[in-house]
């Protein structure tokens, strides 16, 4: 191979158990929909997305992992918060600081778990 390959983006896919109820969810945490059929859509803000697929496998959902970086941890802690009186299956832990940086966990509506982090 010459030269060097650029990738442009890079999307993953988040399994869902109820796809209209984790549709709901993450447009509740604060993404968009850009694109949407009925098996699967495209969640995100700006090149920041991930596909949302009607596609559910226990040992899977529950060893998924993400991570995002906001700007304002606390603000989307808080949200998470109130968010957990709508979807009561959610969980997350506490703002900590780990090694890598301030973070909480957040697991999702089908056991996807987000390590969401404060940007610099």
């Amino acid at each position: 191979m010459k030269g060097k390959i650029e990738y442009s983006l890079i999307r993953t896919f988040i399994p869902s158990k109820d796809h209209d109820l984790s549709r709901d969810f993450y447009k509740d945490l604060g993404f968009e929909i850009s694109w949407e059929d009925k098996d699967l859509l495209i969640f995100g803000q700006g090149r920041q997305t991930f596909f949302l697929q009607r596609y559910y496998n226990k040992v899977w959902a529950e060893n998924f992992m993400m991570q995002a970086f906001v700007k304002d941890l606390e603000a989307l802690f808080n949200h998470v918060k109130e968010l957990k009186k709508k979807y009561k299956m959610i969980r997350y832990k506490n703002i900590f600081k780990a090694d890598y940086g301030l973070t909480f966990h957040l697991i999702g509506p089908s056991g996807e778990l987000w390590h969401m982090m404060q940007s610099d």
